[in-house]
Parts: structure tokens; sequence; C-alpha cells
């Protein structure tokens, strides 16, 4: 007979073994029956912190039980009620107010937020919008006519992914916090929406001279900009936000802190000779004084910080002639140069900031001089290979004649020379033998 687990009425709603629910980040919860009454309760909710540790779920899950036998427990919210009457705006209040601090750019994400809380959903009478609707009954078919009304205003397959996979992790942390039971993302082991395929963006510099004709026409700042991700493959946002404090030019390095970076990862970054001449003309003001610490690295005269230099970009851009390049992709350009010299797509995966090598592959890009570069090392090989057949061949073909020479019999020819030379000899003699006196005959 199995032995059933006792847990004191503590719970998880997770897949970790119950052994490590005292080390996993789930919340815990409490089942509790007074007098035939069930008490279901977050104790993150109730308490209105959140609760980790075994010890500290126990000590509010006894004070839960003494407020409810004194009859004195007013429940935060309860769990039924929650998933019966939350709608989805204010279940995005909820999922923002509980990780705005985790995002990096939660600008963005409310801007999402927006679009898909107006979202009128087809066949609804009276209309209902998307933000109207309980989070709970959420469908598929809900999800996709948003995907399809976002298709039909001819954007990318990135943004409608963005959209997608915001709302993807908002059901997961509703069902992670007990607001939602389940995510119209996934029935059981199998996954129910999937994202939109990207084709990987292939802009690329043409040659060198483009790039000089860039920086020619770029502000100072805006050169700066473009030398420094062109360097790093750093985002536009990280570099804008880099501060003094953490540049080190005598160890030739810099830090992107985790709190500015998308992946929410701390990186450092070597600077290369070219990057370090701009960063020397950059650290002093125009009186000459070395900007402090807190000081902006990309920043105006005094190190003050600057918001965007998307304007000055496009202006420039559309002046040498690169319509429909984004500055975004001078990282694309950057992470290309790097695969291109060499550099193993690992280390180039550490400079793009991203947390697997399956997002650097799209960054990849070859161009067609990298192309043409590609081929001529292979005409290079091919022609080596060729030239090295031809002097094996030939250095074969003389060993044997050498060989068949040394092994031959002395020619007929020769020998038939020999032999008439003699008989001219003989020939020759015999004359003269003929011609002698008769007197000295007789």
């Amino acid at each position: 007979m199995a032995v059933r687990q006792r847990n004191d009425g503590l719970r998880k709603r997770c897949g970790c073994p119950r052994r490590r629910w005292g080390d996993c980040a789930h919340p815990w919860h409490v089942n509790f029956k007074w007098k035939g009454k069930h008490y279901r309760l977050s104790l993150d909710r109730e308490s209105g912190k959140q609760i980790r540790s075994r010890a500290d779920a126990r000590i509010e899950r006894d004070r839960i039980r003494s407020a409810v036998r004194a009859g004195t427990l007013v429940p935060a919210q309860d769990e039924s009620q929650v998933r019966g009457e939350l709608t989805f705006s204010q279940f995005a209040r909820l999922w923002h107010e509980g990780n705005g601090q985790y995002l990096v750019r939660a600008r963005d994400n409310g801007y999402r937020l927006a679009f898909i809380e107006r979202f009128v959903l087809p066949g609804t009478d009276p209309p209902v919008t998307f933000g109207q609707k309980l989070a709970a009954a959420i469908t598929v078919g809900d999800i996709e006519s948003y995907r399809a009304a976002r298709k039909k205003q001819r954007l990318s397959a990135v943004t409608i992914n963005h959209d997608l996979k915001l709302l993807r992790k908002m059901f997961n942390w509703g069902i992670r916090f007990g607001y939602l039971e389940q995510t119209p993302f996934k029935r059981g082991p199998v996954t129910t929406i999937s994202l939109e395929r990207e084709i990987p963006r292939s802009k690329r510099f043409e040659s060198d001279e483009v790039e000089e004709r860039l920086l020619k026409a770029a502000p100072p700042l805006l050169h700066a900009v473009i030398v420094a991700m062109l360097e790093t493959a750093c985002r536009p946002g990280e570099l804008l936000s880099l501060q003094w404090r953490d540049v080190n030019l005598d160890r030739g390095e810099l830090t992107i802190r985790a709190e500015k970076s998308k992946t929410r990862t701390e990186r450092i970054l070597p600077i290369s000779a070219r990057l370090r001449g701009v960063l020397e003309m950059r650290q002093c003001d125009a009186a000459g004084a070395r900007l402090p610490g807190d000081a902006y690295v990309f920043g105006d005269e005094v190190g003050r910080q600057a918001k965007s230099v998307r304007k000055e970009w496009e202006r420039v851009r559309d002046k040498v002639g690169l319509q429909g390049f984004h500055l975004a992709d001078l990282r694309h350009e950057a992470a290309s140069r790097f695969e291109e010299f060499g550099v193993p797509t690992l280390y180039v995966s550490q400079f793009l900031g991203h947390a697997n090598l399956s997002t650097t592959t799209r960054y990849l890009n070859s161009t067609r001089r990298g192309l043409h570069w590609a081929m001529e090392r292979f005409e290079a090989a091919r022609q080596q290979k060729a030239e090295q057949a031809e002097a094996e061949k030939n250095d074969a073909e003389t060993a044997n004649a050498k060989n068949n020479r040394m092994r031959a019999p002395t020619p007929a020819v020769a020998q038939t020379l020999h032999t008439h030379d003699n008989s001219a000899t003989q020939s020759s003699s015999e004359p003269a033998r003929l011609s002698q006196p008769k007197s000295l005959l007789s």
C-alpha cells in the first residue's frame, strides 16, 4: 500500500519534486479545511510578499490557520473568483506590477499590450475587446484572430512574434502564480500556437566605401555610435546607457551591466584599437576636463544621456543611399565580420549577448564579398591541387623513361654499323696487299 505524502497543508503547483519545493522558485499554497469549508489560498497573495523558503511558508500557513479558526481571516481574493472574474486587462496590470522591475524595456511591453487590449474580437455582439474578455476564457481562436489582423497590417514576422511571445510569457506567469489554470498556447504536451517563421535579415555593407561614406556623413555622436556597434556588436540602447564607470581603458574592457542588457546578463567586452581612439576623444568635455564616472560615454558634450540617435541615423542613411538599412543591422554587420575573420561562433554569441547559439546564427550573414572570397579560396585550392597532380604526373613519366633506358639492350643499328666498319677496314687492307710488286713475290 502506497504511503500518502503529507505536507501539512502546504503545496506547490509545479512539476518540481516535493523534496525540492524548498529550493524551487514556484509560489507556495495552503490547503485548509475548517468547519466543513475548504480554504485554498496563495501564500504570496495573502502575505503581500514573496514566500520562498519552507520555513517562511510554515510561518505564514500557521498565521492563516489561526486567523481562520478565530474568524478574522479576510482572504485577499479567493482563487476561484480570480480565475472566474479577472479580465485580460486586469490580469495584464497584475502581470506588469509583478514583473515590472525585471523588464528592461517595460515601455515596449506596454505599447504592445495597448494594441492587444484594444483588438476587437471577431464574431462578438456587442463588440468585445481582447482586454474586456476574461483572461481564463481566452482561446486559441482569439489569439489566432489577433495574429491574422496583425498580418493584414503587413507587419513583419518578427513584430508578430514579439506579440505572441509576450502573451505566452504572461499566461505562463499566470499559471505559475495561481491566477490561471491553463494557457491557450499549450494543451498537454502539444503546442497549440506556433510562432511565425522569421526570415533572417541579410542587410550588409556592399563594400568598404559604403562604410566610409556613412561615417563621413554622420554627426559626431552618431559617428561614435556606429563605430562602437561595428567594433562590439552591442545594441544601440546598451551603448547609449553606457557610463564611464563601466569603461576601463587600462584593461581595455567595457562592461554592459545586466540591468541594462536585454537578456539581463552582464557582458565584459574587449576594446579594439579603433574603438579606443573614439573613447579617448570622448572622455573629456569641451574644457578638457575628464568626465565623471556617472557621465554617459555616448551622450552630449557634458555627458548627459542621449535618448536616441534614430532620427539622425535615418537622415544620414538616406543621404548615402542605404534606404531600408536599420540601425540594428549594424549588429548583423559586426557579427558577420567576426565570423568571416574566423572568430568562433561561441565568442560571436557572447559579443552579441545572446542566450543561445541558434539566435546567433541569424546574425551570421555572408555578403557577396564573403561569397566571392570563399570562391577565390576554392579556386586557388583547386588550381593548387591540379598543379600538384600535373607535377606528379611529369615526375612519374620522367622516372619511367629513365628506367626504360637503363634496362634496354644495345640497339641493332649500332651492331650493324660496327660490323660494317670492320668489313670496310678489311677491304681497305686487301688492295694494299695485292698491289705489292711482283718482284717481291718472286
